[in-house]
């Protein structure tokens, strides 16, 4: 039998191919489409996230920024309580924002391919300015540093903090000794002695009691001579960071470079003193006149944290003082000649150490008198002082009536100076509250900050988002993001 081919079976086979080709096109088609709206997805879900992120980072304070150049998250918002939760909430708003579409089209005119919805945002890392000792506040601070100012002259302070250390400047307490030489001295009034055959009491007096009274006001005042002018403005009443229980986050964000070590410590000391005011310089508009005293002695008022750096500047020229004199030999010959003959007069020559001791103390701390004065009046005194250096003679002491009038002295340590010694003496904690209670004390001076605290504010942060879409698929996205 003969088969003959015919144009309707042949049509029958192109139908059939034509229906598997098609068959499989539009699956591919769909396969396609599916996965370019998965990957537009994950890509808008990236984007969005990615604008939100850093439109956090653009709710900086202001005021942080303009007083201290620093960049943080006030998790406060200018409310009365700080809550990683209100940023959270911020960062959602932000992302769901950017996922909507009804403020571009009319919604019966656009129908949105992706339809996804932000769900949640958590922050599982949230680097507060206070974490870890006030850390996270010093790598923003030492950047600062590092970027606008020059620190070459932080080895001159290093140097200096070596020579205190090594002759204890910061130790030998010289008033204390002084008093005690006198007051040994003192326990031989009133005893009996036999003077040309004749039996007498004995009355030891002070050949230096014109230096010795002087101070006997006050370091301070004995220096500045009328206290009137100083500033008495007072911490204010309330809660500052460094007297509360602080919130805390994670730390140092994971991969930030922030050794913390000396030379970083010196640095951040740079920033306290650009940043902050102190006695002959103080920061316009401040609460406090003179902060970097108060960063140091943590009172609650400016007479008192002036009067304890006076004096404890007072006790590192006294002991640098001291230790000059010791290694005169003219100058200690000169005492002894002295004191011997004092206790000559008394006809007791075991006296004639306690009388040189005496002698040189005072000498060393009249001298040193002089010195915070010339600091306080804007100049200069060398650390360890040289013969050249020295102003008072010993006659001038015996003869005390008063500090000597103040030249412009241009070389040596300045007032600031000597508060950068005074801050590398005190732990790095200690230092970096006090200089956000001072933070606290003007950021709240300001408009809407009545209630800015500095441990509510962050610096970066990492976030998980979740994100849902109509079809009821589930994404989520980490993202960190910071300053």
């Amino acid at each position: 039998m003969t088969i003959q081919k015919t144009d309707r079976f042949e049509d029958g086979y192109l139908t059939v191919f034509l229906s598997l080709i098609l068959t499989v096109m539009i699956s591919l088609s769909l396969m396609l489409i599916l996965g370019a709206r998965e990957n537009t997805r994950r890509m808008a879900i990236e984007c969005v996230t990615d604008i939100g992120m850093d439109s956090i980072l653009a709710e900086y304070h202001r005021e942080l920024l303009k007083q201290y150049d620093l960049f943080f998250i006030d998790t406060s918002y200018g409310t009365n309580e700080a809550d990683y939760a209100k940023t959270e909430k911020h960062l959602l708003q932000y992302v769901q924002k950017n996922l909507g579409s009804e403020d571009l089209f009319l919604p019966f005119l656009y129908s949105d391919p992706l339809r996804l919805q932000a769900q949640d945002a958590v922050f599982t890392q949230a680097s507060d300015a206070a974490d870890m000792g006030g850390a996270v506040l010093r790598r923003q601070a030492v950047n600062v540093m590092y970027q606008r100012y020059g620190v070459a002259y932080l080895k001159q302070l290093e140097n200096w903090m070596s020579d205190i250390k090594e002759y204890d400047l910061d130790t030998a307490d010289v008033m204390s000794r002084q008093k005690q030489a006198w007051a040994e001295l003192e326990t031989w009034n009133g005893r009996s002695v036999v003077v040309d055959g004749k039996e007498q009491l004995l009355q030891v007096e002070n050949p230096v009691a014109g230096v010795s009274g002087f101070w006997d006001s006050g370091i301070l005042d004995s220096i500045v001579g009328s206290m009137g002018n100083l500033s008495t403005a007072r911490v204010p009443a309330g809660s500052l960071l460094s007297e509360r229980n602080l919130l805390s986050g994670t730390g140092l964000a994971a991969g930030e470079e922030f050794e913390d070590n000396w030379w970083q410590q010196l640095i951040f000391h740079e920033y306290v003193m650009a940043y902050t005011g102190h006695y002959g310089e103080e920061k316009e508009d401040g609460h406090l006149k003179y902060q970097a005293e108060y960063i140091i002695a943590g009172q609650n008022n400016d007479l008192k944290n002036l009067e304890m750096v006076v004096t404890a500047i007072f006790g590192i020229r006294a002991a640098a003082n001291l230790l000059y004199l010791l290694s005169d030999t003219e100058k200690v010959e000169m005492t002894k000649a002295l004191a011997g003959a004092l206790a000559a007069l008394l006809t007791q020559p075991e006296l004639e150490p306690l009388f040189q001791t005496l002698l040189i103390l005072t000498w060393a701390l009249a001298e040193s008198l002089y010195d915070v004065r010339v600091i306080l009046e804007g100049g200069r005194i060398p650390l360890l002082k040289t013969a050249g250096d020295w102003h008072y003679s010993l006659e001038e002491i015996l003869n005390f009536g008063g500090i000597k009038d103040v030249p412009q002295e241009k070389s040596g340590l300045s007032y600031g100076d000597y508060l950068r010694l005074l801050l590398m003496f005190q732990d790095k904690e200690t230092t970096t509250y006090r200089l956000m209670d001072i933070m606290e004390m003007d950021i709240r001076k300001t408009a809407g900050n009545q209630y800015f605290r500095m441990d509510g504010c962050i610096d970066s942060l990492t976030a998980v988002i979740s994100y849902t879409a109509a079809d009821g698929k589930e994404y989520t996205i980490t993202r960190s993001c910071g300053y």
